[in-house]
């Protein structure tokens, strides 16, 4: 059975998403259909091939429900796409430029440039009922995903390819409010601070982030919410044992004007490489591959960024 990842537009109907694409039988579904993506499907032939413990026909009127399977005189077909990754997009060279002069201003740039402002002008117009499936492969580049959780204090986020789950609070938090079984890599986690309130939590490592800032001491009283930012390695001891905030912490960004005057270039040129995609699927998915071109020019190939931000 293929590995496909699914992407869906971030919406009141997200955690019921979350849950069914997770959901061993919804992957024997997908395999099935795509299987026989020439055939008409009539319900008894589905049962026949594909038992299960539960209530088949009920798990189908879900999907039909999230409009996920389309069901039509008596005859089941899957209703969104799937896609295959091999190819990489080719963007302009004035693109490639115009990200190379930027992302020389300072890795605080980079940071806002491909986390804040870049998935912005791809994805938060994106509020359709966009669903689609990639497959998994080892040509073409890696597609991302973006989680942030946080308050109006502060922050966590985490942007990763899709084959993975980073060790980082913004997944942590993220899982827990969906309540998953989180994997195995948060056990340390876990073991120190569990289903913490996520605005405790942030209550109470505003403290630690202050004095770790300051420098105010080499020793001071251990807790678990500074083991917790240790184990995540957001906080990290030097070799004069003096702690350190190791992660970014995007605040009160301030742009140059010749940031801004590239920006506004980019974003006119971006726009212009998917204007004539209409079908919402479809566009979704070339945003995604033309984000993973530009974190390939200007991340140097990293697979995985996470910083705070107030």
């Amino acid at each position: 059975m293929e590995n496909i990842t699914y992407y869906y537009a971030q919406t009141n109907q997200s955690e019921p998403l979350d849950k069914i694409v997770s959901d061993p039988l919804f992957k024997e579904i997908v395999a099935y259909f795509t299987e026989r993506q020439d055939q008409e499907i009539i319900l008894r032939q589905i049962k026949a091939d594909l038992p299960t413990n539960g209530n088949l026909e009920l798990y189908l009127d879900k999907l039909i429900k999230y409009n996920l399977i389309k069901r039509k005189n008596r005859r089941y077909s899957l209703s969104f796409p799937i896609y295959s990754n091999e190819k990489t997009q080719i963007l302009p060279e004035s693109i490639i430029g115009l990200l190379e002069r930027m992302k020389l201003e300072s890795e605080r740039t980079n940071y806002f440039l491909f986390g804040e402002w870049l998935w912005s002008l791809f994805f938060s117009g994106e509020q359709g009922d966009y669903f689609f499936g990639v497959k998994d492969s080892s040509n073409g580049l890696p597609l991302f995903q973006r989680r942030e959780e946080g308050n109006d204090t502060l922050r966590f986020v985490s942007i990763f390819t899709a084959q993975q789950v980073p060790f980082d609070l913004a997944n942590y938090f993220n899982l827990l409010s969906k309540s998953q079984v989180l994997p195995q890599i948060f056990e340390p986690l876990q073991n120190l601070i569990g289903d913490i309130d996520l605005n405790y939590f942030i209550q109470q490592i505003q403290k630690v982030i202050r004095t770790a800032n300051r420098n105010k001491t080499r020793e001071c009283k251990v807790n678990i919410f500074q083991e917790a930012l240790l184990v995540t390695g957001d906080l990290v001891r030097d070799e004069e044992n003096q702690l350190y905030f190791a992660v970014p912490l995007l605040e009160n960004q301030v742009l140059s004007d010749e940031l801004k005057v590239r920006l506004d270039q980019m974003k006119t040129e971006l726009s212009s490489v998917w204007a004539n995609t209409t079908d919402e699927n479809q566009r979704v998915f070339l945003k995604h591959q033309i984000y993973s071109v530009l974190v390939e020019n200007g991340l140097s190939k990293q697979n995985h960024i996470h910083y705070f931000k107030h």
